[in-house]
């Protein structure tokens, strides 16, 4: 699969434009509820721009929420530990559409929740998310220049701490206060990328693996959401990375690919292994049993495809009636959503159960 059909298959086209955009990707929850933004016609944007308002999926139902409504770029990021809050992001817009203030706002799911916004400010946001308590991480980017600061907004006092200043994407390993992170250092002219557990409460990092950081990975990671790059095991922390045009200093896999490679790394072990030559958009399921990710099929290996990679007999294998997904994501241990390109710059929300390859839509189409 060629490197740039991948980037344009999850940039959407128009990322290229600008920074700061919000990706409106579907977030399920503690209680299997999928919330998502949609626009005012029922449809959905991976970009939504202008009114839209916040949905919730379940049982086959769709649940309007018209009181938590956006009128600027949106996107739900998270949900608390609970289930009872959401976390999201709505973009202040200049005369020309560009963002020029961010607000990070909670709601209840409640049909009479409003949206309470926690802060507002003028640097770029990226990645917020939720502690166990209640409170929020999110990477700061005040300048271009600068690399994001990893801070954590305190709901009690209002106030917003500095944890480190290198990180440039993380994700949550579990609700116990410990992140896993992508850092950068520089040594002489190299870029270096470092994938790390890291503790909030302690501040204690432990290096599992790094890469060199090119020009082209290092723009993928300022552009994309974590979720479309890396994962991490909900059950022994394995992490899966797509790596672009460079492969792993350490732990070493032998021969190297300007595709975006899959890799699976254990930390317990030290070790690490190729999964993919070509993928993109890995995500665990729930039981860590399966590892999902966009890869590609076709006479020409150009046409995305869902792949499963079981994690125990280490084999992958294409998902039938996935042809075409531009991002998944797992709803329970044995159906996966996805989402396909529809028209006008809308998608369709699918989903597909592994047990029996049924496909159905999980919003209904307009």
């Amino acid at each position: 699969m060629k490197t740039t059909y991948l980037l344009m298959l999850v940039l959407v086209g128009t990322l290229l434009s600008g920074c700061g955009f919000i990706f409106n990707q579907p977030l399920v929850g503690p209680d299997g509820t999928t919330a998502v933004f949609i626009n005012g016609d029922g449809t959905y944007s991976m970009l939504p721009e202008g009114d839209c308002h916040l949905a919730l999926l379940r049982n086959g139902q769709v649940v309007h929420r018209p009181n938590v409504s956006s009128n600027g770029d949106s996107g739900v990021l998270d949900w608390s530990a609970d289930g009872s809050e959401i976390l999201f992001v709505e973009t202040e817009q200049d005369e020309y559409g560009q963002p020029v203030a961010w607000n990070v706002r909670i709601s209840g799911v409640q049909s009479d929740s409003v949206p309470v916004t926690l802060f507002r400010t003028e640097d770029l946001i990226l990645s917020p998310m939720f502690t166990k308590d209640g409170d929020v991480t999110y990477l700061d980017l005040k300048d271009d220049s600068d690399l994001p600061i990893l801070t954590l907004y305190d709901r009690t006092e209002g106030t917003n701490t500095i944890l480190r200043d290198d990180v440039i994407s993380y994700r949550r390993s579990g609700w116990d206060g410990t992140l896993l992170i992508i850092s950068q250092t520089t040594e002489g002219s190299l870029k270096l990328a470092h994938v790390s557990s890291y503790s909030i409460a302690t501040g204690q990092v432990e290096e599992v693996a790094s890469f060199f950081l090119s020009k082209e990975m290092e723009e993928v990671i300022f552009l994309l959401p974590a979720q479309f790059l890396w994962d991490v095991s909900p059950t022994d922390r394995c992490v899966a990375i797509s790596i672009y045009d460079q492969a792993l200093i350490t732990p070493q896999v032998e021969s190297r690919n300007d595709q975006p490679a899959l890799y699976l790394i254990n930390p317990d072990q030290e070790g690490a292994h190729k999964v993919s030559d070509a993928g993109v958009v890995p995500a665990f399921s729930p039981d860590g049993d399966l590892l999902s990710y966009i890869g590609a099929t076709g006479e020409k290996s150009d046409v995305p495809v869902i792949y499963l990679y079981d994690m125990g007999r280490q084999e992958s294998r294409a998902l039938d009636n996935t042809i075409g997904a531009s991002s998944l994501f797992w709803i329970d241990d044995g159906t996966l959503g996805f989402t396909i390109e529809d028209k006008d710059d809308t998608y369709r929300v699918m989903k597909v159960s592994l047990a029996s390859g049924e496909v159905a839509q999980l919003l209904p189409q307009i």
